[in-house]
């Protein structure tokens, strides 16, 4: 279908399959039910190109893992729209750059602060399942180098890591304690990201409350050198050292 005639059907809303007219809940929606779009991905399923096994793909999966969802013909992954404000456009362009043809879009639910990067291909469903990520688990073939684990647990971080702040006083002033956690429900995630970490040289603290952390300056230094982190927040607030930086930062007005 051209460019031209998806681009009127956005806008006049009518369904690009059935081409019925509908009301639309987002503002980017092309079709008028998930039948519908069901149908005309499965259309359109020899024009989708899948990914070999790559860093990136890994990353991908991090990403899913930590805040995506699988349904029977898309993938959706849930973003904050505030906090992941950069992030969002960066995981949009993973998953386009990543499954070449598959129709990638990014809606707003109304009234709440979240963002939803939805995969839309039943081809893709079909791969990530084969894959053996429903239930959520990790494919093994990111066991099989070091590069695939650290780019899955980048992405595990960038939607379910965050890094906090604690303030003591000293005797030279005012300190900064800053720790990098990692929260999930799934206790498969959580043991494979603390053991992984300490393959890498890194001293995880695993809680009772499903989470684990990384409790020092040089160790967080060390963790965006070796792992990285694709989300601009998590960058921003690793890089704070001091009660200075802290300062800045929040004054900054930032999230």
């Amino acid at each position: 279908m051209p460019e031209w005639l998806i681009g009127l059907a956005i806008m006049i809303k009518f369904c690009l399959f059935c081409r019925g007219s509908f009301k639309s809940q987002y503002t980017k929606q092309k079709f008028c039910s998930e039948k519908c779009a069901n149908r005309y991905n499965l259309n359109n399923l020899n024009k989708v190109v899948l990914p070999k096994k790559s860093e990136a793909l890994a990353e991908f999966i991090g990403i899913f893992l930590g805040d995506g969802e699988l349904r029977s013909h898309y993938i959706a992954i849930y973003l904050n729209s505030i906090s992941d404000n950069k992030y969002i456009e960066y995981v949009k362009c993973l998953c386009t750059k990543l499954f070449k043809g598959a129709t990638v879009t990014c809606n707003k639910k109304k009234h709440e602060n979240c963002v939803r990067i939805q995969i839309s291909s039943v081809i893709v469903v079909r791969f990530l399942l084969k894959m053996g990520l429903k239930p959520k688990k990790i494919p093994e073939w990111i066991n099989s180098r070091n590069t695939y684990i650290k780019a899955c647990i980048k992405g595990l971080f960038d939607t379910e890591g965050s890094i906090s702040f604690k303030q003591y006083k000293t005797k030279n002033g005012i300190s900064l304690y800053k720790q990098l956690n990692f929260r999930n429900a799934n206790m498969n995630l959580i043991r494979f990201v603390r053991d992984k970490l300490k393959l890498f040289g890194f001293r995880p603290t695993m809680s009772l409350r499903r989470s684990l952390y990384i409790s020092t300056h040089d160790d967080i230094d060390l963790f965006r050198k070796k792992i990285g982190f694709g989300n601009d927040k998590l960058i921003k607030r690793s890089l704070i050292s001091n009660w200075s930086d802290f300062i800045i930062w929040r004054g900054a007005g930032v999230v």
